[in-house]
């Protein structure tokens, strides 16, 4: 249940009016059921103990992650994912769990590293907003890998999680959608057409107000990936995939071919409406829970040099994380043909 929200609290930061609430990302809502795409979903527990009862009480929340290496198991989610997560009493560790996976064996597997930035500097500046998992499997079936695209992302991606609608009960299979990407610096027209401000002015510029306000929480807008909910029709449809709860730290996938892919970028957070106009339409047509009007969703790359240190601090401390580079590939391709 996570993915940054700005607005309501949503573990995929939801980006609405950037105080960024966090909440839980919502499964790639109406997306298709998928397999073989290298995601798994975490459980996360917490731990509070009440003093009046003298017990204690548990709570549980959910993210996704993808499969980055096998030798050890190893993950890569959103650090936010990990906010004030319960530690293990005896190896200090992050109780987390992976409750759904393709590979049965992982579902069994301990977590024995945890690389991921502090909270305050991921709500500090949401590049950072990237953790490492290692855990106690070895594993031998390299198509479970999705290794981290070293290229510039592609124009299209797919989208995986184990999100759901607020509404909704949390989706017992992985569900993924393929999304057109975007430019995070692209201006607010092209997440929510200039159409309707001429319908609602003063609406349409409060949701800018809040669109530009992400520049204080990002560093660098050009380390993101972003997606719209716009049709053919440039118009904006609630019905159409969106990452939500529980999509938080699940892959942007790019395409290899062959059934193969390389992951581009984690769900990080979302900016969603959270409050309607008459004069939209779309809210009068669609019944869904207010909470479910996100118009942006927001993607961190794993191309830049921050995402990079991460993952060689991660590996001297025994992560497995492939990586992919299309260059590699004609040359091996011109290599073995010699």
């Amino acid at each position: 249940m996570k993915a940054l929200v700005t607005s309501a609290v949503l573990r995929i930061c939801v980006l609405a009016g950037l105080m960024l609430p966090f909440a839980g990302a919502n499964a790639i809502m109406y997306g298709m059921p998928a397999s073989d795409v290298s995601t798994v979903q975490l459980v996360f527990e917490y731990r509070t103990w009440r003093e009046y009862s003298q017990e204690w009480k548990i709570s549980h929340s959910q993210c996704s992650a993808v499969v980055v290496g096998i030798s050890p198991l190893t993950l890569l989610t959103a650090a936010h994912c990990l906010r004030e997560v319960s530690l293990d009493e005896g190896n200090r560790l992050p109780l987390v769990r992976i409750a759904r996976a393709d590979q049965p064996a992982m579902e069994s597997a301990r977590l024995k590293q945890a690389i991921f930035p502090e909270f305050d500097k991921v709500r500090g500046n949401l590049i950072d907003d990237l953790a490492i998992l290692v855990f106690d499997l070895q594993l031998n079936d390299t198509r479970l890998v999705a290794p981290v695209l070293l290229d510039r992302p592609q124009g299209q991606a797919l989208l995986c999680g184990y999100g759901f609608g607020a509404a909704d009960n949390p989706p017992e299979v992985l569900r993924c959608a393929s999304k057109e990407l975007h430019e995070a610096t692209a201006e607010f027209s092209s997440f929510v057409p200039a159409y309707y401000e001429s319908l609602d002015p003063l609406f349409y510029g409060r949701y800018r107000t809040q669109f530009e306000s992400k520049a204080s929480a990002v560093s660098a807008l050009d380390a993101l990936l972003a997606v719209n909910r716009l049709d053919g029709d440039d118009e904006y449809n609630p019905n159409l995939p969106m990452p939500t709860l529980g999509d938080s730290g699940g892959p942007w996938l790019a395409d290899l071919g062959d059934g193969h892919y390389a992951v581009m970028g984690v769900t990080s957070f979302v900016e969603s409406f959270y409050s309607s106009s008459p004069q939209w339409t779309f809210f009068r047509k669609s019944s869904a829970p207010m909470a479910d009007f996100m118009y942006a969703g927001y993607g961190i790359r794993l191309d830049s040099m921050r995402a990079r240190k991460l993952f060689n601090a991660a590996r001297m401390k025994g992560a497995d994380i492939r990586v992919y580079r299309q260059g590699w590939e004609q040359l091996e391709s011109r290599l073995g043909s010699n």
